[in-house]
């Protein structure tokens, strides 16, 4: 029940979550020095080994958790938006299709795991984290931008839940701020080279999706690959 689940779960889950955050930022200005936050590798092990060292074990233990328990969720979401993605015609058709025995999203999955695999091989972790954060700001901010337009243009589509507008035009601007902000105030090439990767999208869209050319090889391709993986339409 989207219409109502989704807004009860926004409503509660973000304010619960920024109270938590708050209430533990304000822990660690109470216990650690400005000087100790700067200098700890890892700030709550820090905050642990002084308020809790007995259990301070538990912190290490609990952020592996989240951490385990947040990839997991990216991992679906990830599988899930690739799968929609094939759907709309954007993929191939291999990654809209599931397997017989699960039903689960195995192409999909598997689609976005060699994607992933392709962007650690630099093993440059901050690089990818400066190109993943403006990438997803942009993206969050054109799909924010995309509601308000069609909210609009299309004032009687049908919508199981609306989005309050003040919220979208908040948050198209909260996107273009962390956009530009780096740029500003630490303008790199790579701001550039990422800009220039989403754009080479088009290479791809323009002659298979928007001119849907098609190769019959593809097609074999897909068949050998729907029996491998044991997967349907």
């Amino acid at each position: 029940n989207p219409s109502r689940n989704i807004p009860l779960t926004v409503m509660t889950a973000i304010p619960a979550v920024t109270l938590f955050y708050l209430l533990v930022n304000i822990s660690y200005l109470t216990v650690l020095t400005p000087k100790e936050i700067v200098s700890s590798v890892a700030v709550a092990v820090t905050w642990a080994d002084r308020v809790i060292p007995s259990v301070a074990w538990v912190i290490p233990l609990s952020v592996a958790a989240s951490i385990f328990g947040a990839l997991n969720s990216s991992m679906f979401t990830l599988g899930r938006l690739s799968y929609a993605g094939s759907q709309s015609g954007h993929l191939p058709v291999l990654i809209s299709m599931l397997n017989v025995h699960y039903w689960t999203p195995a192409p999909a999955m598997i689609f976005s795991t060699i994607i992933a695999s392709i962007f650690i091989i630099p093993a440059d972790l901050i690089t990818l984290t400066n190109y993943f954060g403006f990438s997803v700001w942009l993206m969050i901010g054109l799909t924010c931008a995309s509601l308000i337009v069609l909210r609009y243009r299309e004032p009687n589509l049908q919508r199981p839940y609306k989005v309050f507008l003040p919220v979208a035009f908040a948050m198209v601007a909260v996107s273009l701020f962390l956009v530009l902000a780096p740029i500003v105030w630490s303008p790199k090439v790579q701001y550039i080279y990422a800009l220039l990767f989403m754009l080479g999208g088009l290479l791809v869209y323009l002659p298979f999706v928007h001119f849907k050319l098609h190769f019959d090889f593809v097609d074999k391709i897909t068949c050998y690959l729907q029996l491998l993986l044991e997967v349907s339409p």
